[in-house]
C-alpha cells in the first residue's frame, strides 16, 4: 500500500476538485428535450394510473 503523504493527499483533493468543476459545468448546461421526447412525456402523463405497471410485476419480468 502506498504510504499516505501531504503530497498524495494534496494532489487527489486537486484531482476531485477538478472533477467537481467538471460535474458543475455539466449540470450547468442548459439541457433541452427533444420534440420527440417531449411528446412521449406528454403521452405518458395522460396514461390512467391503474395502467402502470408495478414493482412487483418489474421485478418478476426481470429479476427470473
Amino acid at each position: 500500500m502506498e504510504a499516505l503523504t501531504l503530497e498524495r493527499v494534496y494532489e487527489d483533493v486537486k484531482e476531485i476538485k477538478q472533477q467537481l468543476k467538471r460535474l458543475n459545468l455539466m449540470l450547468e448546461e442548459d439541457f433541452e428535450l427533444s420534440e420527440h421526447a417531449k411528446k412521449e412525456l406528454a403521452e405518458s402523463r395522460k396514461m390512467p394510473r391503474a395502467e402502470y405497471v408495478s414493482q412487483k410485476e418489474m421485478e418478476k419480468e426481470f429479476l427470473r
